[in-house]
Parts: structure tokens; C-alpha cells; sequence
């Protein structure tokens, strides 16, 4: 028992913590400010996880509120965008996608999905790459460089 408060001590000391008594002798100058505008900023999510599959010769990549389907096509790989707007207020949406083979044929493409209204899906397609680049991957694999939500502050 001697031990383990010891090491108790030691902790509290090492890393510098203090009790609840001394945290209310703090001057009031020294406490952090937390302004209204900070507390209605949305909250931060985590990072979602990437889950990929395949409709027939459409790879899917659902990542979060978003979700991309990639459709190789003779003149580049056609990408459509669904991104679900899961705050309470309208939202606007910056996405950059890349597709690639993994063997050098790379494109990307940023798509802007504007207002989307609370509750709602924005959607947005695009053909990725071209001709000139040689054949477009029949597999393609998906990349989300960029996905960053606007909310509206009103």
C-alpha cells in the first residue's frame, strides 16, 4: 500500500498535476477563455475508415459521409460523388480524388458540392483522367486527398 501511494505521489508530481482545491486559487487571468463563437464551432470527428468494394466494373469507396464510385471508361475513369451532410446546418464540401493503377497512370479532380442542406446528399461526377494518358485503369484504385466540410455559421 506504501508503494502505490508513493508511486501515486510520484506521478502527480512528475506530470506536474494539481488538486481541485489548488486549480480554484488560480487567478482568474491564468484560466483559459473558451469564447461562445469557439463553443458553437461543430465538433471535430474522428477520422473515418476507408471501406472499398465493387459493383461490377465500379469500384466503391465509402469514407465516412462520403461515398465515390469510379467507372472505367474509354476516355477516363468516370467518378461520381455522394457526400451526406450530417450537420445541422447547410454545408458546403471541398473533395479532391485521385485515381490510380499503381503502376504511374494517376488523375485527380476537386469537386466543389455547395449548400448542401442539413439532413441532405450532394452530388457531383466528373470524368478523372483522359485519352491522352493511355487506357484508364479497369480497376481503379480510389484516393481521398481532400475532404473538408464548410458549415454555414447561421
Amino acid at each position: 500500500m506504501v508503494r502505490a501511494l508513493s508511486l501515486m505521489a510520484a506521478c502527480v508530481l512528475a506530470a506536474g498535476c494539481t488538486t481541485d482545491a489548488a486549480a480554484d486559487k488560480a487567478p482568474a487571468s491564468q484560466r483559459p477563455v473558451t469564447s461562445s463563437a469557439e463553443q458553437s464551432s461543430p465538433e471535430e470527428r474522428p477520422s473515418p475508415v476507408a471501406s472499398v468494394h465493387s459493383e461490377g466494373s465500379t469500384r466503391v469507396l465509402e469514407y465516412g459521409d462520403l461515398v465515390v464510385r469510379a467507372t472505367p471508361e474509354a476516355s477516363g475513369v468516370r467518378t461520381e460523388i455522394e457526400v451526406a451532410n450530417t450537420y445541422e446546418r447547410n454545408a458546403t464540401y471541398s473533395v479532391q480524388i485521385s485515381i490510380a493503377d499503381g503502376e504511374g497512370w494517376t488523375a485527380h479532380n476537386r469537386f466543389w458540392i455547395q449548400d448542401v442542406p442539413a439532413g441532405e446528399t450532394g452530388r457531383d461526377e466528373a470524368m478523372i483522367g483522359s485519352a491522352d494518358m493511355g487506357p484508364a485503369p479497369q480497376t481503379p484504385k480510389i484516393f481521398v486527398d481532400e475532404f473538408t466540410p464548410v458549415v454555414d455559421r447561421k
